[in-house]
């Protein structure tokens, strides 16, 4: 917990996962941002791809994740 009570955001939630992209492939992408706590992949719904969202043990890895959002990620840019 944070200071006031707020829970401090661990979670990234990661767009256009490719259909080719497995969970291993996902944490090994970001664990150089941190441990991460949980993975979850989901199909969500449309025609460009799969979600992700991954979960980190400490919520300053969540902050280095989202340095990641222009590599590619099993041929795809996430």
């Amino acid at each position: 917990m944070q200071e006031g009570g707020k829970r401090a955001v661990r979670t990234v939630r990661v767009r256009n996962i490719s259909d080719l992209a497995t969970e291993r492939e996902v944490r090994e992408f970001f664990s150089f941002s941190g441990e991460i706590e949980h993975v979850d992949i989901r199909f969500d719904g449309v025609a460009t791809g799969r979600t992700a969202y991954v979960t980190f043990k400490d919520p300053k890895a969540l902050e280095i994740a989202l340095l990641l959002s222009v590599w590619p990620l099993a041929s795809i840019l996430v």
